[in-house]
């Protein structure tokens, strides 16, 4: 985060990373030989299908001398752009050989995070590798994914100096704009400088402004560009989706269904009518968001286990849409007597990460409850730690249909804390045992 953070121990033992790395090599080796033999499922993250469009338009743009106006009219670039690069010099099998690198390089950028949070050797590398096995921290380096490479240069920003983590945090936000207002604060920490505060802002948003003048040349409009997965467009596929429980005749005041795009200012009045709704739907999405662990992104799309499952998913007709219009009980009822294993996998998998989430919550309480023990640069870095939780959780709630991915950029700080949660616990019982 800042050159003047003090580490505990050695940052990225060689010996011993090798010792956590190479299980995890050999994993994503048998994952790779998955790659090779069902090439489709590449394609199988969300909107994948419509980058790699996009990635092939731009060829074609190209060959016509339109590259610059293809560009500025395919949405914010780096969701699909640095993919795209690597895609057309080496395939796809090149561009997911580079994201297991980058996701391999993470597990080591955790165990750095957890290091300077004060985590002991062992916790430290504890928290790299739970994250490591995470059914996103898997998947999404073998799909055509933007979390392949927005993760790690979220986790790479809470591990970089001052001016790189600028650097880093302003590409995520190239990539995914819910990082856009993280930088405000990030240079509040103490440990910055007047000096380094402003380096830091200016490398994070350098990258976007850059990006909104060259939008600018060719659009006339100072943006990060439309697309259909934009924040406008989110916001008015969520107020349409509560809308459609309102009753008849308050259906009015609502922005019209052919409106492609709504503004924040619209939302806002639209939830300041309806807080109820909102409130409801706003509740039934986080617990979506932090309670499913997304392995269905292993057995469905990496593994290819319940092909019904995701067919129903590729037409429009899946989960989602049955949970809004039948309820949770029948949507669950009508899972259970076509895909009961996929009901017991994903409850299971559900369960055990909740576990996961309350060892994180404990960690996250006991960091505050003992911030007065640790130096001051510790102190900022947890807090900042655990407040990414809360920010990535709030920021979801901009989606249409949030999903557990939505909660992977802040994973590698659940790691950290439930880690955490689980030394509280271990010493705590410990001390219970021996009388004190």
């Amino acid at each position: 985060m800042a050159v003047a953070v003090p580490l505990s121990r050695p940052i990225s033992q060689p010996a011993v990373a090798w010792k956590v790395i190479a299980p995890l090599v050999a994993l994503h080796a048998v994952l790779f030989a998955i790659d090779l033999t069902h090439p489709e499922r590449f394609l199988r993250a969300d909107r994948a299908e419509e980058r790699i469009e996009v990635i092939r338009g731009l060829a074609a743009a190209a060959a016509k001398g339109e590259a610059l106006p293809y560009l500025a009219a395919n949405g914010i670039v780096g969701d699909w752009l640095p993919q795209g690069l690597v895609y057309w010099l080496g395939g796809q099998y090149f561009l997911i050989a580079l994201q297991v690198a980058l996701a391999l390089l993470s597990v080591i950028w955790v165990r750095d995070i957890g290091a300077r949070a004060g985590l002991g050797e062992r916790q430290a590398w504890s928290a790299a590798a739970l994250y490591a096995l995470l059914p996103h921290s898997l998947v999404f380096p073998h799909e055509l994914a933007s979390e392949a490479i927005f993760v790690p240069l979220v986790i790479l920003a809470f591990r970089a100096s001052a001016l790189h983590s600028g650097v880093a945090i302003g590409l995520a936000t190239l990539v995914r704009p819910l990082t856009l207002l993280w930088p405000l604060v990030q240079a509040g920490a103490p440990w910055l400088s007047a000096r380094k505060r402003v380096v830091f802002l200016a490398a994070a948003f350098a990258p976007l402004l850059l990006w909104m003048a060259f939008v600018s040349t060719q659009t006339g409009e100072f943006s990060i560009g439309h697309s259909g997965h934009d924040l406008g467009t989110n916001l008015q596929a969520r107020t349409q989706r509560m809308a459609a429980s309102l009753p008849e005749q308050e259906r009015a005041a609502v922005p019209p269904r052919d409106q492609k795009r709504i503004s924040i200012g619209e939302y806002a009045a639209f939830a300041a009518a309806h807080p109820v709704v909102v409130g409801s739907y706003s509740a039934r999405d986080m617990l979506i968001v932090v309670a499913k662990s997304g392995i269905e992104r292993l057995t469905i799309d990496q593994l290819g286990l319940f092909p019904q499952v995701y067919a129903q998913v590729d037409d429009g007709s899946g989960w989602r849409p049955r949970l809004d219009k039948l309820g949770l009980l029948a949507t669950l009822k009508e899972y259970v007597r076509a895909e009961p294993l996929l009901i017991g996998s994903s409850t299971a998998a559900a369960l055990l990460f909740l576990f996961f989430i309350g060892l994180a919550t404990v960690g996250a309480v006991g960091w505050l409850r003992s911030l007065r023990a640790v130096s001051l640069d510790q102190r900022v870095y947890r807090l900042l730690i655990a407040g990414f939780v809360l920010y990535v959780l709030i920021t979801a709630q901009c989606v249409d249909y949030p999903q557990s991915r939505h909660r992977a950029p802040a994973e590698f700080a659940l790691c950290v804390l439930a880690i955490a949660g689980w030394d509280a616990l271990r010493r705590r019982l410990s001390e219970k045992r021996h009388g004190n």
